[in-house]
């Protein structure tokens, strides 16, 4: 007779080549799917472990856990420098979203006008924070940039850094050290709210109040 785990095991597997396969096609292909498996297995091992009915859906819990792992283990890889900038990039964006949850369930736009200008700030922050998480992954974009790039995607890598570091240092103080500290010294997000003062829940809705106003100062600047 199976355990509670075991059902919980059975359920996660199926999860998390859902995982992987998505990461896959959003990375190119670049990477194959079975090595993604095995990046998220141990997560996967310790959700399991560690899940509370109480507090969220099996589905929703393993999945964040899993991605993540997935993201962390691709940039720790050099064997998959190629895929890490966009990996990178996909992590920063999926962070800005799960941040942005909670506030985006309270706060429903009433018209197609307040939903068009939510539409349009929300894409313009996972822009952001694609840009962002590109930026950190290559320390700096214009110093290096991809040997495949043509020259004119590497002035467009050149200008994006330039715009992207102007809009940081126009972020209020506390919002552009989590920003600078997170994406450009790569420091983990639960050490910077201890240095803040902050619980690491509220580090991550400050993180997406700063790729929300990073968005719109880099709409600005077209």
């Amino acid at each position: 007779m199976r355990t509670p785990e075991d059902r919980l095991l059975a359920e996660g597997l199926d999860l998390l080549q859902l995982v992987a396969k998505r990461v896959a096609r959003r990375l190119g292909r670049r990477i194959p799917v079975e090595d993604l498996v095995a990046l998220g297995h141990p997560a996967l091992l310790d959700v399991v472990r560690t899940y509370d009915p109480g507090r969220s859906s099996f589905e929703a819990y393993a999945k964040r856990k899993i991605r993540w792992a997935i993201f962390d283990g691709i940039r720790r890889e050099t064997r998959w420098r190629s895929a890490a900038a966009r990996a990178s990039a996909l992590a920063a964006s999926a962070r800005f979203a799960e941040g942005r949850g909670a506030e985006d369930d309270a706060d429903a736009p009433a018209t197609q006008e307040d939903y068009a200008a939510r539409l349009g700030s929300l894409l313009a922050g996972h822009a952001a924070a694609m840009a962002l998480g590109l930026l950190s992954n290559q320390g700096d974009v214009a110093a290096v940039p991809d040997a495949a790039d043509s020259p004119e995607e590497r002035a467009s890598a050149a200008e994006l850094a330039q715009a992207v570091r102007h809009a940081v240092r126009e972020l209020p103080e506390r919002e552009r050290a989590l920003v600078e500290r997170h994406y450009f010294d790569d420091e983990r997000f639960d050490r910077i709210a201890q240095d803040l003062g902050i619980s690491k829940s509220w580090a991550s809705r400050l993180h997406s109040q700063a790729i929300a106003r990073l968005g719109e100062l880099l709409r600005a600047m077209r």
